[in-house]
């Protein structure tokens, strides 16, 4: 079964956290949308170290990270509209990482089937919020508002214009925010579905092809925004994630508060 354990409120500073990422024995997040093209450096226990704003990036909406041996991927590919022309995943060595004037490259991709970029408000198929690199390419999978279901796209790591080749879909009956890969066989999605129960999806990975196993829900109480995650490593037979929930406005009779960004670890 699924252990799980909160670890620290985030400050106010990652209110939005929306992608997580495993380096050196350091956890980086950043911000989506309304944030500087900024990482944040944490510790296991969740206190920022220090931050990263970088001068060759933009952030329209930051909405993961993802890296190989040589490099970081930084997906800002967040669509609420659906109208976004401007997809892009930026490509920073990882030995610049804490360089921030490093060069940058930018990947810009499409998607196959869209014919259309009407603003759609979260009533569409082509918002992002997941990245995983394998091997020589990087995957997508996407937050489909529309039919709550996932789309599976490969993206050339080294091609900067580029449409996303459609690989698989599945009917996840959620949202799909976050994605990581172990390095071997398993990617584990994270999401939340429409009444914010949060779940994560096993992926059995080998040879390009994806199978997808299992669901399961978190048991968080009241729900949570759940938006990403990272594979840490494996301990006793069991792989060890962290996930992050951004700040969600909650009711309180008649009042509203908004409940800190959450950093939890799960074992599975």
């Amino acid at each position: 079964g699924i252990e799980l354990q909160l670890i620290k409120e985030l400050v106010p500073a990652l209110t939005e956290t929306s992608g997580l990422e495993f380096y050196k024995g350091h956890l980086i997040t950043h911000n989506d949308s309304g944030d500087l093209p900024t990482l944040y450096f944490l510790d296991l226990k969740g206190t920022i170290l220090y931050s990263k704003t970088y001068k060759n990036m933009k952030a329209v909406d930051w909405e993961d990270i993802t890296k190989d041996d040589t490099h970081h991927y930084i997906a800002d590919i967040g669509n609420n509209q659906g109208n976004r022309k401007d997809l892009s995943i930026y490509k920073i060595a990882l030995s610049d990482l804490e360089n921030e004037n490093a060069s940058v490259e930018e990947l810009h991709i499409s998607y196959p089937d869209q014919k259309t970029f009407v603003k759609g408000n979260q009533n569409h198929s082509y918002d992002a919020e997941s990245i995983v690199a394998i091997k020589g390419s990087l995957y997508i999978f996407s937050k489909d508002w529309k039919n709550q279901s996932t789309v599976l796209y490969k993206v050339d790591k080294n091609q900067r214009d580029q449409v996303a080749q459609k690989i698989t879909s599945h009917n996840v009956k959620g949202l799909i925010t976050g994605a990581t890969f172990n390095g071997t066989d398993t990617i584990l999605l994270c999401g939340y579905n429409s009444s914010l129960t949060p779940f994560v999806f096993k992926i059995h990975y080998e040879n390009g092809t994806f199978d997808f196993l299992e669901k399961q829900e978190i048991g968080i109480y009241g729900g949570a925004q759940v938006e990403a995650n990272s594979y840490l490593t494996t301990k006793n037979n069991k792989e060890v994630y962290y996930f992050s929930c951004e700040a969600a406005n909650i009711q309180l009779g008649e009042d509203e508060a908004l409940s800190q960004a959450k950093l939890y670890e799960l074992k599975w």
